[in-house]
Formats: structure tokens, sequence, C-alpha cells
């Protein structure tokens, strides 16, 4: 059931609809500060603007909120192609981290890699948002379940 770039107009414009309401409407998301900032077919760029509460006890955001942000990234991207006749599950990531960030916000861009009938992966770069510099790279595996199977 994969998904190829490049689908009618109409099936693209449902799918981002789809993963914009997700986005909007996901409690995780508004606890995060995290919000889809652009989207296409295969790519999700999402802001986050950093809390207090995401800062470990040396001012700098804690090491658990990255990949958060790299899953919600990558996850987005996939979910462009699928849309709601599907759940995109996280199967394996891995993130390098590049350099600590104390505040502001941060950007990060989710790309699928290749989409596939059950397994699909995907590359993430988050970067300081003032300073434009990455602050982690990544990669993950993802599972497609079907809803309704």
């Amino acid at each position: 059931m994969g998904r190829e770039m490049g689908s009618s107009e109409n099936e693209a414009e449902a799918r981002l609809a789809y993963v914009r309401e997700f986005a909007a409407s996901s409690p995780y998301y508004q606890a995060m500060g995290m919000s889809i900032a652009e989207m296409a077919e295969g790519r999700v760029v999402i802001r986050v603007e950093i809390q207090p509460s995401q800062l470990n006890a040396d001012g700098i955001v804690h090491g658990g909120v990255l990949p958060a942000i790299a899953d919600g990234a990558m996850g987005n991207a996939l979910r462009t192609l699928y849309g709601a006749s599907a759940q995109v599950l996280t199967a394996e990531l891995h993130l390098h981290y590049l350099r600590p960030v104390s505040g502001g916000a941060l950007i990060a861009e989710g790309r699928v890699v290749r989409s596939g009938r059950r397994l699909s992966f995907g590359e993430v770069e988050i970067r300081d948002e003032a300073s434009g510099k990455a602050v982690a790279k990544g990669t993950g595996i993802f599972v497609i379940e079907p809803k309704g199977s």
C-alpha cells in the first residue's frame, strides 16, 4: 500500500490536510511546543519553541527532547504520503547530537528516503533557528500499518 510521490493533486492535498490536523490536534505536540512550519509530499519542517521545562539542570535542551522532535518530523513526512489510510509507527530511531542548544527555537526538517509497503525510511536534520547551525542529524525506520487491518 505504499504511496508514490507525485499522486493526484486532490489526494495529495487531502493527505497534507490530514497531517496539518493531526499535528494541530495532538496534545503531545502542544505540550512540546511543536508546530508544522512547512510541508510538501515527503517533507515536513517542524518548529519547536523551547520551553523552560525542556532544559536540563545545565540550562541546555535535554537530550530526550531532540528524539521526540526528530520522530515528529520524520513521521509526519511519511504521513504526507499515507494520510488517514495508515498508521506510521516508529520502529527505530538513530540520532547524532552535534552541539548543545540552550533555548530559542529549533527547526527540524524530516524527509522520506524510501517508502515501502511495510517499512519506510526517513532522515532528519534539527537546526537552531537563530544561528542555522545543525544541532542533530538522524535516521528512522517506520512500520506502515494500514488502518482497518
